[in-house]
C-alpha cells in the first residue's frame, strides 16, 4: 500500500475509515504500514479518496488492486 503524499489533499477520509493503517505527518496522510491485506476499509478509502492518492497492492502478487490509484 502506498499514499502519494504529493497528491494527498488531507481530507482525512482514509484515517477515519482505517485509523490503524493511515496516519498523518502533519501535512499529508501516510500509510502506517506498507503490508496490510486489502480489506473493505482499505478498498473504500482508496475508492473514495478525493485525490486518488491511495494505491493498494495484492500481498501475494504485488499487483496493483484495480480501482486504486
Amino acid at each position: 500500500m502506498r499514499v502519494d503524499s504529493g497528491a494527498c489533499l488531507m481530507s482525512g477520509l482514509c484515517m477515519s475509515l482505517a485509523p490503524d493503517v493511515f496516519g498523518e505527518d502533519g501535512h499529508r496522510a501516510v500509510a502506517l504500514t506498507d503490508r496490510s491485506a486489502p480489506d473493505g476499509r482499505l478498498l473504500e478509502a482508496a475508492e473514495f479518496c478525493p485525490a486518488e492518492a491511495i494505491e493498494i497492492s495484492d500481498l501475494a502478487t504485488g499487483e496493483r488492486v484495480e480501482g486504486t490509484a
